[in-house]
């Protein structure tokens, strides 16, 4: 027989994958972050099913209390997670910054474009005469 809080841990692994596949749905979770998001709910129904699992890497480990694993592994792929956003942040930054730079070009090129159309206009008195 399978203990409660596994039965809630690989319960709480199909939650999260359904939640995850509503949030593609509504384009409210980018294709990118799916991939990691299953695997997360995979593992929680993992654990969940076979809780021997961590008892059996425990003892190869030697680890007196084997939960301690899970904990461990969990601020691993937090930290990893962590990675990824920051370097995602920083492409995103380095494009919008290049967007900015040529946003500015293309409107230092239009003031010119304007300004020159401005002066040969007919019936435009030239900036130069004391007309």
């Amino acid at each position: 027989m399978i203990p409660a809080y596994n039965i809630f841990t690989a319960i709480l692994g199909i939650a999260t994958a359904v939640m995850i596949i509503r949030l593609v749905r509504r384009d409210a979770l980018s294709a990118n972050y799916v991939l990691w998001w299953f695997f997360v709910a995979a593992g929680l129904v993992f654990v969940g099913v076979f809780p021997g699992v961590v008892n059996y890497f425990g003892q190869i480990l030697g680890i007196g209390y084997p939960p301690v694993i899970l904990i461990f592994l969990s601020w691993c792929l937090v930290l990893i997670k962590l990675l990824f956003m920051d370097i995602d942040r920083s492409r995103q930054e380095h494009k919008i910054r290049v967007l900015m730079q040529r946003l500015a070009i293309y409107e230092q090129g239009r003031e010119g474009r304007d300004t020159r159309l401005k002066s040969s206009e007919p019936g435009c008195k030239d900036a130069m005469s004391d007309d």
